[in-house]
């Protein structure tokens, strides 16, 4: 009865979060082409994309976290089977998408002529800037295109973002290959082509994925509101209780490898590219974990809002499970191809070095990557974000990184030390969130 139970919820999660892992991945690939092309341009670009990037992704990784929890309201909202407050929490979430989207974009340009605080070189800091700055609008489709991808998903949707990030892939790798080079006419613009295609390729996703929402019949019976109609200050109030906490844990996270990063350039390029074709390679695989991860987010909503606790405890725990098991067979793949890897980026013999030394950390810290992550997509389905968010800062900024940095500059560890930090963090993260979900459902049962 429980294999079979299992085997059954395995079923469910694999058809939700199948065409999310798709779109996740689909996501991530915007990022290695990026990556892939611009490493044919020198290690020095290749930092200089590296740093820029790892600081951007702190503001909009905040921004995609304040709009994740509404995947769960949406799910809760389907369970219930009350489809009108499905268009209320969308038009509310755009507008929290704009608003956020407007305090990003004008912090980033507080930040553009003081990114030499953070330490980089003269040369990384030249073609860092500009590559910020072009990237730094791409902030609002962005934010917009994961509004409409949270509402597609938490119906069931899940095939709709997905379709328009392959859409979105091909835009960025053919928008690389006439804007870097200078193809077909287009001028040669170097790392900055790399950042005017992936501005360009999600502008057009957050365009088609709105267009689709708001003219095709099948959403028809969740947008009966009109989007005139005067804004519920309770609802807003609470999705922004919900998404604040949560912003803060993908800051949190994020923010740590993007610290990480930076310490890393004060190693040089080398030990800095390849730290970005490390962390390229361990997101590939990561974004598989996260739509499982958002998978288990919506299941558990989901029966929630059916009332069926005990099914929404299970549901976590199988995602969970699963997370763990694919994850072990990337450490094995990370681990016995380290040196390999690493040649389909960049030919310097250096950079090659310094990521196979890395990657056994990687291999190792795969599968307490995804514990992690899927134990908080079940917690977001629960709508707990504040707790998770204290065990984020724990586990990276009080434990990982300090400890990451004493090693890297005082233990002797040099660039592998940072690594072993995060390591730490992950496992820390992984064990208190998965000890969180247990404490809550079971609550839950006995309530």
């Amino acid at each position: 009865m429980s294999r079979s139970k299992f085997f059954h919820e395995s079923k469910l999660l694999s058809k939700l979060a199948g065409p999310i892992i798709v779109g996740q991945v689909g996501q991530n690939v915007i990022t290695l082409v990026d990556t892939l092309m611009v490493g044919a341009l020198g290690s020095i670009a290749l930092g200089a994309s590296a740093f820029a990037g790892s600081v951007f992704v702190v503001f909009l990784i905040f921004g995609l976290g304040m709009l994740a929890p509404v995947t769960a309201l949406f799910a809760r909202m389907q369970g219930q089977e009350n489809y009108p407050e499905g268009g209320v929490l969308l038009r509310h979430s755009v507008f929290i998408a704009l608003g956020v989207s407007a305090l990003i974009i004008g912090l980033l340009y507080l930040l553009l002529p003081n990114l030499h605080w953070f330490g980089q070189t003269p040369e990384i800091l030249t073609l860092g800037a500009s590559f910020f700055e072009i990237i730094t609008w791409s902030v609002l489709p962005s934010l917009l295109y994961q509004t409409y991808k949270q509402f597609t998903d938490g119906i069931g949707k899940t095939k709709v973002a997905m379709f328009v990030m392959l859409f979105g892939v091909l835009f960025n790798i053919a928008g690389n290959y006439v804007l870097i080079h200078g193809h077909y006419g287009f001028p040669k613009l170097g790392l900055n082509g790399a950042a005017y295609a992936t501005l360009m390729a999600r502008t057009l996703m957050a365009l088609i994925m709105i267009a689709y929402v708001h003219w095709h019949s099948q959403f028809k019976h969740y947008l009966t509101e009109r989007w005139t109609h005067r804004f519920d200050h309770h609802l807003l109030k609470n999705m922004l209780r919900l998404g604040l906490p949560n912003g803060l844990t993908f800051v949190f996270e994020v923010g740590a490898f993007a610290s990480a990063a930076i310490m890393m350039g004060w190693f040089g390029a080398a030990p800095l590219a390849a730290h970005q074709i490390t962390i390229s390679l361990a997101s590939t695989s990561f974004m598989i974990t996260l739509g499982i991860g958002i998978a288990s987010s919506i299941r558990v909503a989901y029966e929630l809002g059916r009332g069926d606790y005990s099914l929404a405890r299970f549901a976590g725990f199988t995602a969970i499970k699963l997370g763990s098991y694919y994850m072990g067979l990337c450490a094995l793949g990370f681990f016995f191809l380290r040196h390999w890897f690493p040649t389909l980026y960049v030919t310097d013999q250096d950079v090659i070095t310094w990521a196979a030394q890395l990657l056994i950390v990687v291999a190792i810290f795969e599968v307490f990557d995804g514990i992690q992550a899927i134990a908080i997509g079940a917690l977001r389905g629960m709508s707990d974000t504040q707790w998770p968010s204290v065990i984020a800062f724990f586990s990276y900024w009080i434990m990982g990184l300090p400890i990451g940095y004493l090693l890297a500059f005082h233990g002797g560890a040099g660039p592998v030390g940072i690594w072993i930090g995060l390591l730490l963090g992950l496992i820390c993260a992984s064990i208190l969130l998965t000890l969180r979900f247990h404490i809550l459902t079971k609550r839950f049962l006995k309530s």
